[in-house]
């Protein structure tokens, strides 16, 4: 890199930095090192050529129906880290911190010439994606570490030089277009093996080290459908994205991308073709498409001690983001052998026998006129509007539910799961019953509601207010508290972090002491309020939680069970019946792992 480059950005980092706090000044300047100036000003664009690289609604229409995919991470590091690239002490470019820990590079980057999955079985792997439910495969081609699962054309750090000696990328590539699966490759710019990377060469050795790389995985595989960057901190001109993805998009018209091909466009509202969220479901109302990526355990990576996530969550989040306007990107880390984990898989295929059986009211369609809320979530598709009822129950909650007047006649209501009674309009509400008993048994009660228009043209419609109560009106104690940092009080902060951003690290939560057989977490009232609905969550990497209990407490004090569950996962609400209590507790029962709560809250509306 010419020297004149760090000059042009040494003022801007300096005066940026004087005002910053000590921490925040190190990671700021271990961030800002790997930005610099393009090499030439054609690298820069204008809005209009932005939008010369995105894909129009027909393009995206496939991805649009599939609503679920499958993530795969992988690579020779997992015999000795959980945790792929990040795993590795050495330099980062790209990155917005430096490595304080880790496998020294020494042993790291030596584990491919041991690496040989002898059970790898593409074929198997495209059955499993299918059993699932899942439309599209994610791979991993190359992560941050730099290590190539193809056949790179100028490295010999990649799956060919290992002793498995065969194209993983090929066999995968065929598999899925035998089995109708459409595949992304997601391929990594920075690159912490490269000298050159975001150094002084890179625009004279890196970046025709990386298109050459990229063009060729755009160019042997057959039918490759998109492509997922990972750009970490980058500015989209050091990869010069606009004219790779121009090329790419020669050798594969239609290619859909991420939006992690670096920041800076005119529009950063609009990078790539759809947003992806990480370890979070997104907002109810985004301004565009987007995908959440998940884990299927605490770990991108292989981990074979993982606590693995209940069959039940993952489904319960897989409807949530499709009623809001999204696809599920699930994530596994398949062992040294090439398998993926088996008990991991057994939880994973509770989601595809459901959407055997109501898939219909989840693939091909988009987020529904009533926005996501306390009830859960809405799909549609011409005139069908699918209501997905996930909200449970408390003792004395009505199996009722009230949703503002669609603006369109309907033309009939009707139960797609069982426990649907009737409907009903009364002062211009629409009144959805369900048999109580009936209700409880399905984790999703389903509602197809026919219209005499097509809903697309239709405004969507707020059903909730989710304005809960605040620490000024309320008192938090707990049975027990592991350290100060997940004390009960944190998930009550204020968090200026996006939950909707890429890489997102959430780092407060409640969790109690290892020795507390029953923890609880107690909210007090400072007068009587008339809770409607409460909302739980655990920490997204971690759903533990078995069996618990909330309970209600009344203005003489005493205490009663209102609630009885056995899973929370994300998001779970529980309906009230309204009447005024003076504090709620929630006891856990049984936990398989560490209780990690993220969210407690009550809501009067």
């Amino acid at each position: 890199m010419k020297k004149i480059y760090f000059i042009a950005f040494l003022s801007l980092l300096v005066s940026g930095l004087m005002l910053a706090q000590p921490h925040q000044k190190k990671n700021r300047i271990y961030k800002e090192q790997w930005h610099f100036p393009p090499e030439d000003e054609k690298m820069l664009v204008t809005e209009a050529q932005q939008m010369e690289i995105a894909c129009t609604e027909e393009e995206m229409q496939w991805y649009k129906d599939a609503k679920l995919g499958v993530f795969v991470h992988w690579g020779p590091a997992l015999s000795v880290t959980s945790t792929l690239s990040w795993g590795r002490n050495g330099e980062r470019p790209a990155a917005g911190r430096p490595a304080n820990g880790g496998v020294p590079p020494e042993v790291y980057d030596v584990q491919y010439k041991k690496f040989n999955p002898v059970n790898f079985d593409a074929n198997q792997w495209m059955e499993h994606i299918k059993a699932i439910g899942a439309e599209y495969l994610v791979f991993t081609a190359k992560h941050h570490d730099g290590f190539c699962m193809f056949d790179a054309p100028n490295t010999d750090y990649d799956i060919e030089h290992t002793p498995y000696k065969k194209d993983i990328a090929k066999e995968l590539a065929d598999a899925a277009h035998e089995h109708g699966i459409r595949l992304f490759w997601y391929y990594s710019q920075p690159d912490w093996v490269h000298p050159d990377c975001l150094r002084e060469k890179h625009y004279d050795n890196y970046l025709p080290y990386m298109n050459e790389q990229l063009e060729h995985l755009y160019s042997n595989y057959g039918r490759i459908d998109g492509i997922f960057f990972d750009g970490l901190g980058s500015k989209y001109w050091q990869w010069d994205t606009y004219h790779l993805m121009k090329r790419l998009k020669k050798l594969q018209p239609g290619l859909i991308s991420n939006p992690r091909g670096g920041f800076g466009w005119p529009n950063d509202q609009y990078r790539g073709d759809f947003d992806t969220p990480e370890q979070s479901l997104g907002p109810v109302d985004h301004h565009r498409y987007w995908e959440a990526c998940l884990t299927m355990i605490d770990k991108w990576l292989y981990h074979e001690d993982g606590p693995i996530k209940p069959g039940e969550t993952v489904l319960a989040m897989l409807i949530q983001v499709v009623g809001n306007g999204g696809n599920l990107l699930l994530n596994f880390g398949p062992n040294g052998k090439g398998e993926f984990v088996k008990e991991e898989l057994q939880e994973a295929y509770k989601i595809g026998d459901f959407l055997k059986q109501y898939g219909h009211t989840l693939y091909d369609t988009r987020r529904g006129t009533y926005i996501g809320g306390a009830y859960g979530a809405s799909t549609m598709k011409g005139h069908k509007l699918y209501l997905h009822f996930t909200q449970q129950l408390s003792t004395q909650a009505e199996a009722s539910f009230r949703f503002p007047m669609l603006p369109v006649g309907i033309t009939s209501v009707k139960g797609i799961t069982e426990g649907f009674q009737n409907y009903h309009v009364e002062n211009g509400q629409l009144y959805i019953n369900f048999d109580k008993q009936a209700y409880q048994n399905n984790l999703d009660n389903i509602v197809e509601i026919t219209t005499e228009a097509d809903l697309a043209d239709i405004d969507r419609i707020t059903t909730w207010k989710p304005e809960p109560l605040t620490k000024e009106v309320l008192s938090i104690s707990a049975s027990s508290v592991k350290e100060k940092k997940f004390s009960p009080e944190v998930i009550y902060q204020i968090r200026e972090e996006s939950v909707f951003s890429e890489g997102i690290r959430l780092k407060k939560w409640w969790e109690p002491e290892n020795g507390d057989k029953l923890p609880w977490l107690q909210l007090d009232f400072d007068s009587a309020k008339a809770i409607q609905t409460l909302l739980l969550s655990e920490n997204m990497r971690s759903h533990s939680v078995r069996k618990f209990h909330i309970e209600a407490k009344d203005k003489k004090g005493n205490w009663s069970t209102v609630y009885e569950g056995t899973m929370i996962g994300e998001g779970l609400r529980i309906k009230l019946n309204g009447e005024k209590v003076y504090g709620m507790k929630l006891v856990i029962e049984e936990s398989l792992y560490n209780t990690q709560i993220t969210a407690f809250n009550v809501y009067e509306e």
